[in-house]
């Protein structure tokens, strides 16, 4: 063996001490429920950013960081972190898909047909073009891909489909098929307009009637320096997704119809690209806003004078998705109970448990605005922290987990990135439960919550959910699982309703609190794995 120092001894001992799991916790329980009942009240109307609600739901969290003495981490002494946002509305009955072909208009029908949300980029847009297919436009070079090759695109409307290659990496191709990457690779070639097919495959993740409810629903955008909505892509002058039934339209005497698209699709082929014949219309307008919504910050500061300069990270978003356009609803108010007031509530009692741990690291607490408007609060804290981004030794992102069921496994979306892995899967073995891997890589969950825009400033990072396995074995954990997606994820029916398990609650917010205790306390601070894809692309 190797020759230790004291400082080395002494955490070795530390970390090899027997951790004790209590079996339950009522006054833990009663706590989360507490939040929870909070949160997702009809008095917040759905926790959108820039309203009344949302206000009251980030006083709350900062009442309840003060209550716990951690040190504030927003602006001027505060907890609040104020972000200036773009409101954009898309003016009700201003969209237009029109395809023209030898003479003959084709109009495509909002809502049943096509679907366009408001831009953040133009009060009126306009554009029409010819088209070209480009597969699932995706440029990758990474991954030695691209659907431009030997295409044409400058001045015209590129066409794809929904989704990405079946062969692709789940999580670096859940990169380059965002929708920001999918759009700089467009704008980057020169196109003017984006049209995306909806596919039977993008279906079976959200259904085209679930998109539907979000007609009506604003646009968000964090506003730079210059007063402008970061990545709008002014270049794009118009933009829609289209049902893959109305897009046989599009694809009449093309090389290939939707149809045959579409199997090639589902059969793990390779999408050709071609032009196609005709040119389209897109327009709508839109209405601007600014309006202003917090992030909360807070920070339990580190008990070792050297490695307190360092953060653990944990966030959770704050906001929801407000209430539903309209008036044919018997519940307009979407409560986000699950989605999401449970990792808000697992949050601030990590940092409650984590206070009485006083790791050597500090831990940052971090709230965020518009989630559900693109990862917009978190992307503004990243590019304007509060604390070094380059001290953030690792982050933990609580987002929807599925507090239905006595689990016996949790999923860290990342973990296969970077070392955190071995802090998760030991504090998940400390609560008798195991680390399974993306059950889901078609969903691209990746880069779809907080955490990937810190994974944008190179920091580590794991998302963590309950699992799809229950301890007594019977329960059907998976049908919960994806019962709750098809029938109440981004619905007024995800309210307290809900049969929340606040002992499987209890014992997620253990685990959390430990992983956070773990790298908080280990010498070495995680660091991205070896020729990794997000540490080489991003990595510091």
């Amino acid at each position: 063996m190797k020759n230790l120092t004291l400082p080395a001894i002494l955490f070795a001992a530390v970390s090899l001490t027997a951790y004790a799991e209590p079996e339950n916790d009522p006054l833990l329980e009663a706590r989360l429920q507490a939040h929870i009942t909070f949160l997702a009240d009809d008095l917040l109307r759905g926790r959108q950013p820039g309203t009344e609600g949302y206000d009251i739901a980030a006083n709350y969290v900062a009442s309840q960081f003060r209550q716990m003495g951690l040190t504030p981490a927003g602006d001027d002494g505060s907890y609040l972190q104020e972000v200036p946002l773009l409101r954009a509305d898309m003016g009700d009955g201003s969209a237009r898909m029109i395809l023209h072909r030898d003479g003959e208009e084709t109009r495509f029908e909002f809502g049943e047909q096509f679907f366009s949300g408001p831009s953040k980029a133009h009060l009126e847009s306009s554009v029409e073009a010819e088209m070209v297919f480009v597969g699932y436009g995706i440029h990758a070079p990474s991954l030695e891909y691209s659907d431009y090759e030997g295409l044409d695109v400058r001045g015209k409307i590129v066409v794809s489909l929904f989704g990405k290659p079946q062969d692709f990496p789940s999580e670096e191709g859940a990169h380059y098929s965002s929708g920001r990457e999918q759009t700089r690779a467009a704008v980057e070639r020169g196109a003017i307009g984006m049209v995306t097919v909806y596919t039977p495959r993008t279906e079976k993740i959200f259904t085209w009637s679930k998109l539907q409810t979000m007609i009506g629903m604003p646009s968000m955008g964090w506003l730079d320096e210059q007063g402008k909505a970061y990545a709008s892509f002014p270049e794009i002058r118009g933009g829609a997704l289209i049902h893959h039934e109305a897009a046989a339209a599009l694809f009449d005497g093309a090389p290939q119809s939707i149809e045959a698209l579409i199997e090639l699709d589902a059969e793990g082929e390779r999408l050709p690209g071609f032009d196609l014949q005709g040119s389209l219309r897109l327009a709508r307008s839109s209405s601007h806003q600014v309006i202003s919504s917090s992030n909360v910050a807070a920070v339990l500061p580190g008990s070792d004078p050297l490695l307190s300069k360092e953060f653990v990270v944990y966030t959770a978003h704050l906001d929801h998705i407000g209430e539903m356009h309209g008036d044919d609803h018997d519940d307009v108010i979407n409560n986000g109970a699950l989605d999401n007031a449970a990792g808000i509530s697992v949050m601030l009692e990590t940092a409650r448990l984590m206070k009485e741990k006083q790791p050597r690291r500090s831990v940052l607490f971090l709230a965020v605005t518009a989630e559900e408007k693109g990862l917009v609060g978190s992307e503004y804290f990243a590019n304007n922290p509060t604390v070094p981004v380059e001290q953030m030794a690792g982050l933990v992102n609580l987002d929807m987990p599925l507090l239905l069921y006595d689990f016996a496994d949790v999923i860290a979306f990342g973990a296969e990135h970077s070392t955190m892995k071995e802090a998760v899967a030991q504090a998940a073995a400390d609560s008798g439960v195991s680390l399974t891997p993306d059950p889901f890589p078609e969903q691209n969950i990746f880069v779809r919550s907080d955490h990937y825009r810190f994974v944008q400033q190179g920091v580590p990072a794991v998302f963590l959910v309950t699992g799809t396995t229950t301890m007594d074995g019977g329960t059907e954990a998976q049908e919960i699982f994806e019962g709750f997606l098809k029938d109440h994820y981004h619905m007024p029916s995800d309210d307290l309703s809900q049969p929340i398990n606040y002992g499987a609650a209890a014992r997620f917010t253990r685990i959390n609190t430990r992983i956070g205790e773990i790298i908080g306390n280990q010498l070495e601070r995680p660091r991205w794995n070896e020729g990794d894809f997000f540490g080489d692309t991003f990595g510091r």
